[in-house]
Formats: structure tokens, sequence, C-alpha cells
């Protein structure tokens, strides 16, 4: 599990003076604990960010005291990307939970080989489990997808404890022939053009007579 550490922080000190320390403010929350004020290395946050999805467990130490997390809402600024504000959720243990969890295409599908586009029809899937049971990704192997071939959500290899949300038929991925547009030939030769007609003079607008 990949622990990253944060301090505790007064409401007081605004979000900004924190950032420009190079602190990220965060807040912990869940049904039954009350809300912590935290904050965290702005390193500490991107190193976390390049390693783990919305659905992977996270320990948060918090003055040495030890959080189980998921992360619930990330705040980015638009122009710079910097964060601006992490919000971590605290399940209850024991308690099962409903998350979604990414979709991870791996391998290379025959059908696309022979023309096909795979489609990908759902990016992630909602379950329900246990928090410890929640993987941080479900694996979609489509190097046995042939042309016109789906797989379904009752395919996929989930982990024992783990309930998907979705239909067990509904389609995850999906190889679909490449649309061809039709398109018109040409004539090969063009009909002579007939002689151009003139077409009728229009009217030239004239300046209304001033009155006397």
């Amino acid at each position: 599990m990949i622990t990253v550490k944060a301090t505790r922080r007064p409401l007081a000190v605004k979000a900004r003076a924190l950032r420009r320390r190079g602190l990220i403010p965060a807040v912990l929350y869940g049904a039954h604990i009350d809300p912590i004020h935290v904050a965290l290395p702005e390193p500490d946050v991107r190193r976390l960010f390049s390693q783990i999805t919305r659905s992977t467990m996270v320990e948060l130490q918090v003055d040495g005291e030890a959080y189980r997390v998921f992360v619930k809402d990330v705040q980015i600024d638009p122009i710079t990307t910097n964060f601006l504000h992490l919000d971590f959720y605290v399940p209850e243990a024991g308690r099962a939970l409903e998350i979604a969890i990414p979709v991870k295409v791996e391998g290379e599908a025959p059908g696309v080989k022979e023309g096909g586009i795979l489609e990908v029809l759902h990016s992630e899937i909602p379950v329900e489990a246990l928090p410890e049971k929640i993987p941080p990704h479900i694996v979609v192997d489509v190097s046995k997808l042939g042309l016109d071939e789906a797989i379904l959500v009752r395919d996929l290899p989930w982990p024992e404890g783990v309930r998907p949300l979705l239909p067990p038929e509904d389609a995850v991925v999906v190889v679909v022939p490449a649309k061809v547009e039709a398109v018109e030939a040409a004539p090969a030769e063009a009909a002579p053009a007939e002689a151009a007609q003139p077409s009728p003079a229009q009217p030239e607008a004239k300046p209304p007579e001033k009155s006397s």
C-alpha cells in the first residue's frame, strides 16, 4: 500500500499561503469521523498521483496516526495544472463501499489487424466491495478479441468479493468494422457545356430623387 505523510493545519491559515510554501491543502472525511484538515508537500502529491487511480487505497499518515483513504476529489488549476486542494474519503472498516474502478485495456486485438476499430464503451465500472477488496483497476485482455466481438462485464476477471454494478451483459470493449464512406465516381468525360446564356440585367439601384 502506498503511504504519504500529512500534517494537521489550522483553518486560520489560508490555502493560498500554504501553496506559496509548497504545501497542498486537503481534508479527510467520512461518515464515522469528523473532518480533519491537513496539508501535504506538493512533490509528495505529484508522486502519489503518478502511482494511483481513484480506486487505489492509500495510507495517509497524519502526525503519526494512520488513515486508509481513497481520493474523492481533486482541484487543479486549469492554466498552471498545479494542485489546489484534495479531498480524501475515509471508508468505514467492514462496510461495503460503492466506487468506480478504471478499466485497463491490455493486448492487441486480432480484429484490429483485420481492419476493425477497438471501442472502449466503459472506461470505468462501478462496483461494490469492502474497502480492502477494491482493486486499483480491472484488466481487460483484448488479445483474443476478433472483428464484431465484444468483452462483456461478466467476462472480466473480477476479484473475489467485488460485485460489479453494471448489467452482466453490458459490453465493455468491442471491435467494430471501420466505416467506409461511399464516394460517387466522377464521370469519365464531362458533357460539353452549353453556351452560357447571359443572365437578365439587374436593375441598378438609383438614389432617391431629391424632393423640392
